[in-house]
C-alpha cells in the first residue's frame, strides 16, 4: 500500500469515526450509527474519488474564537502572553485589540 493509499484509508476511517460519534451523541443506537457512518463514508469516497481534495481550515470561526478570547483575557499589558497562549504573532494581538477599541468607539457614538 502506498503512502497516499494509507492516507486515503486513514481519512475515510477518521471520517467514519467522527460520523459515528456525532450520530451516537445525537441519540442514535451505536450499531446503527456505525452502519450509517460506513454508508456515508463510502458514498463520500465514491462521489469524490479521483479528485485531489483540499479541506480548508475554518479560519473565520477560529479567528472569531481567538478575537473573543483575546479581548476577554486582555488585562492592559499582557500582549505577549496572549500571543503565546493563542499561538499568534503579537502584531495580531495588537490588531485584534485595535479593532475592538474602534468597534467600542463606534458603538458609543451611535
Amino acid at each position: 500500500m502506498s503512502k497516499m493509499d494509507a492516507q486515503r484509508s486513514e481519512f475515510l476511517e477518521d471520517l467514519t469515526l467522527h460520523i459515528t460519534k456525532e450520530l451516537t451523541e445525537a441519540g442514535i443506537d451505536p450499531a446503527k450509527a456505525k452502519q450509517q457512518a460506513l454508508v456515508s463514508a463510502d458514498a463520500f469516497a465514491k462521489r469524490w474519488q479521483g479528485l485531489h481534495l483540499y479541506v480548508p481550515k475554518n479560519i473565520k470561526k477560529a479567528s472569531q474564537d481567538i478575537r473573543k478570547k483575546v479581548t476577554s483575557e486582555f488585562t492592559g499589558n499582557n500582549h505577549g502572553q496572549l500571543a503565546i497562549r493563542h499561538n499568534v504573532h503579537i502584531r495580531t494581538i495588537y490588531k485584534i485589540l485595535k479593532k475592538q477599541e474602534k468597534d467600542n468607539v463606534s458603538k458609543s457614538t451611535n
